[in-house]
């Protein structure tokens, strides 16, 4: 598998893609069973000449002794205030507190920045909730990854030599039952 690289000031730098396994793997919305990477998939728009064009795209991936995925995200991301940003992420796992909590603020802090993201796996702690909940009382805008997000992730996201993405057994099912636990996080 790669490993992340860092610029000389110890800002990540992102992946241009996945390699088909690793994506497989980390992506799919079934059973965790040894699943403790987070991969970020990314993609930035910037507001120009009366439409968003995208600009950026790639993936980061949580590192052992640095940040999460989502944190790397931010240490690389330079904004200008007078820019619209539109962000979306298509993320292995949704983000724990602290993660949920760092991007919050940052939102709050840049509100020239609209981020969309989807999960296909939701993290399982309790505190975690509040995290989720605090990312759309920012702006966020939250959703577990359906299955056209996998789809389009192969398509943008991965080293597939051409390969179609095939759709593994109840991804829609499990799409279905992952919105609705997240629904009730957010809602109830």
């Amino acid at each position: 598998m790669p490993q992340q690289h860092w610029n000389q000031d110890s800002t990540p730098v992102p992946w241009p893609r996945l390699y088909p396994k690793i994506f497989d793997f980390n992506f799919q919305n079934i059973n965790s069973y040894g699943r403790k990477s987070t991969f970020l998939c990314f993609e930035v728009e910037r507001w120009k000449n009366g439409s968003f064009l995208n600009s950026l795209k790639g993936v980061f991936r949580n590192q052992l002794f640095h940040d999460h995925a989502e944190l790397c995200f931010l240490d690389w991301f330079c904004s200008s205030p007078h820019v619209q940003y539109r962000v979306t992420w298509f993320i292995s796992w949704s983000p724990c507190l602290e993660c949920a909590e760092q991007v919050a603020q940052f939102l709050k802090r840049n509100v020239n920045v609209d981020l969309s993201l989807s999960a296909a796996r939701l993290y399982y702690e309790n505190e975690d909730d509040q995290g989720l909940r605090d990312l759309v009382d920012a702006g966020a805008k939250v959703a577990m990854m359906a299955p056209e997000d996998f789809e389009y992730c192969w398509d943008n996201f991965v080293y597939h030599g051409g390969r179609p993405f095939k759709y593994w057994k109840n991804v829609r099912r499990n799409y279905y039952s992952l919105q609705q636990k997240l629904d009730e996080i957010l809602w109830d």
